[in-house]
């Protein structure tokens, strides 16, 4: 009888470990998981581009689509990331250009836009945003680092049409007065009327 019971103890004993066992294997598969998608998605896909994935705030985005509003023309966003400017846009009728070198993000963006309906309108383009024609569009949505926003400023003077509308978010261009500014801290957006 006491072999029996001592028997049974080892045997929940053995399960209670096999279910632990699963559990840090579980746990632990998650958090690698985690750790690679974040370093796919947070992190550049290029050592040439310091701009990492952050993506707009909804007020933010919102605040863009004001600034769209009634303007002719198509628009740019350069460094779309997962897109969401560019189908806010698109869902206003813009034909709208996503600029992104993460191919995560771009894959992802992609099967948004044929998921929501909109890949007529939002199209997205693995680039480099100082590849980008820039004279084809009348509205050019930037969130740059200040480091690349210094050398897209040089393009932007030579490739911005006059009536074109630059909007940036977070950060200024170095040389450049913005006609207006919304929001504050990180939901700052500077824009630039070209005349």
């Amino acid at each position: 009888m006491d072999d029996s019971i001592e028997m049974e103890l080892a045997t929940l004993a053995s399960v209670e470990r096999d279910r632990s066992f699963l559990l840090v294997k579980g746990v632990g598969g998650a958090v690698c998981l985690t750790y690679m998608v974040n370093t796919a998605l947070v992190f550049p896909w290029y050592k040439r581009s310091p701009l990492p994935y952050v993506p707009s705030g909804r007020s933010q985005v919102d605040r863009i689509l004001r600034l769209l509003e009634g303007r002719p023309g198509k628009v740019a966003d350069l460094g779309s990331g997962d897109g969401r400017i560019v189908f806010a846009a698109a869902s206003q009728g813009f034909r709208t250009d996503g600029y992104e070198l993460n191919p995560f993000l771009l894959g992802y963006s992609r099967l948004l836009a044929h998921r929501k309906g909109l890949a007529s309108l939002a199209r997205f383009h693995r680039r480099d945003l100082f590849e980008a024609n820039l004279r084809q569009y009348n509205n050019i949505v930037i969130y740059g680092e200040p480091i690349i926003l210094r050398r897209l400023e040089q393009k932007l003077a030579k490739e911005v049409t006059s009536g074109s509308r630059v909007i940036c978010c977070r950060y200024k261009l170095p040389t450049w007065a913005p006609t207006t500014t919304l929001g504050e801290g990180v939901e700052t957006i500077y824009v630039y009327d070209k005349v």
